[in-house]
């Protein structure tokens, strides 16, 4: 595509290539594969960036929900409320620890979980946590969710996977007291050569629990409990150590971005994310809503023949994807919302002829097919 979805030509430049085989080389020649300086180094960092004491690397965005979800107590058939806009790991966390998800609609403007939703689900199950997903970078509103959450204690697990570089009202997505998830994806913002993921806490006991927990349960006073194997190898911290020296910049371009598009589409009918999301969110992604699936598809045919790679995020809701049919809850919004819903390129090396080429074509398709 002349307008691909990603640009990792730029993002791996040839001056990143040779700094990060010069790391590997360090690497391999201190037979150091596992939890090395790296993770310790992009953990103190990281967390640093997120606004949290603790943050701790494992094997993969999915693991870090778990792990997140058994730290706070939650397990066999306890019942936890997730959005119905999300990538489908979001509930197969849950179900992978023997609870069972029970599914909250969402705000119909943003994708996000909507505490009005909540609050109708509660009236008929009583939930141990919730999930709210960060959706494209967008910040969920955790403010109202914990007001609903905290005098019922219902724990409270963020999905930040696409959330690297989100604000909330107070700081940045980890600087709450909730736990908080984050996927290191290649894809990401930040992202690794392969899977990786982290979970920030401010809670030491907490923080002793997830280190315990990625890492067979083993502990200072030797095994304490069960856990799993989720320890980030060396390779992917010295990626994420890396790139994490860039991605504020890049992230302060993706805002930039999306500020010009906001301005290219303003008076479009499309749905478009608020403007007032322009400085918090990550901007991982770009979603607009078209009138229909139909009128989605064929733009996303339009914008294919064009040479402008589109992408589908996400093609159905988490309600209608087959092992999660028949879940309690609300998604009557979700359903609506990911029919009509098409993310187009955003990332930090488009141009600005680029993104006025991706605008235009999308008004163009507009013209002839409203």
């Amino acid at each position: 595509m002349a307008i691909g979805f990603y640009n990792f030509a730029e993002l791996h430049s040839e001056e990143f290539r040779k700094q990060i085989k010069e790391r590997i080389s360090s690497i391999v020649d201190k037979n150091a594969f596992i939890e090395g300086e790296y993770n310790v180094a992009f953990e103190k960092e990281f967390a640093k960036m997120q606004g949290a004491k603790h943050a701790h690397l494992v094997a993969n965005g999915t693991d870090a929900i778990e792990i997140a979800l058994i730290a706070y107590g939650i397990g066999k058939d306890d019942l936890v409320g997730i959005p119905g806009i999300s990538f489908f790991a979001t509930a197969e966390a849950v179900v992978n620890i023997g609870a069972k998800p029970v599914f909250i609609d969402i705000d119909p403007a943003t994708g996000l979980m909507d505490p009005a939703s909540l609050k109708r689900v509660l009236q008929k199950h009583k939930l141990k946590a919730i999930v709210p997903v960060h959706i494209y970078g967008q910040p969920a509103p955790i403010k109202e969710l914990e007001t609903i959450c905290i005098p019922l204690n219902i724990k409270i697990v963020e999905d930040g996977a696409q959330a690297q570089g989100t604000f909330l009202p107070n700081g940045p997505v980890g600087s709450s007291k909730n736990l908080a998830t984050f996927s290191f994806y290649p894809t990401k913002n930040l992202g690794a050569f392969g899977d990786a993921g982290a979970v920030l806490t401010d809670n030491d006991a907490l923080s002793e629990k997830i280190v315990s927990i990625r890492n067979h349960g083993r502990s200072p006073q030797g095994h304490k409990l069960f856990g799993r194997n989720s320890r980030c190898d060396s390779i992917q911290a010295a990626v994420l150590h890396l790139k994490l020296e860039n991605v504020e910049r890049y992230n302060k371009t993706r805002k930039e971005v999306a500020k010009k598009y906001h301005e290219q589409l303003k008076n479009v009918p499309i749905r478009i994310a608020p403007a007032n999301f322009i400085e918090s969110s990550s901007w991982h992604l770009y979603p607009i809503g078209l009138s229909s699936r139909e009128q989605k598809y064929a733009l996303k045919d339009f914008l294919q023949k064009n040479e402008i790679g589109p992408s589908l995020f996400y093609e159905k809701s988490m309600a209608e994807e087959l092992p999660l049919q028949g879940a309690p809850g609300e998604f009557t919004k979700a359903i609506e919302f990911a029919a009509n819903t098409l993310c187009i390129p955003i990332h930090p090396f488009l141009k600005d002829d680029e993104i006025k080429t991706v605008a235009n074509k999308i008004k163009e398709f507009l013209k002839n097919n409203s």
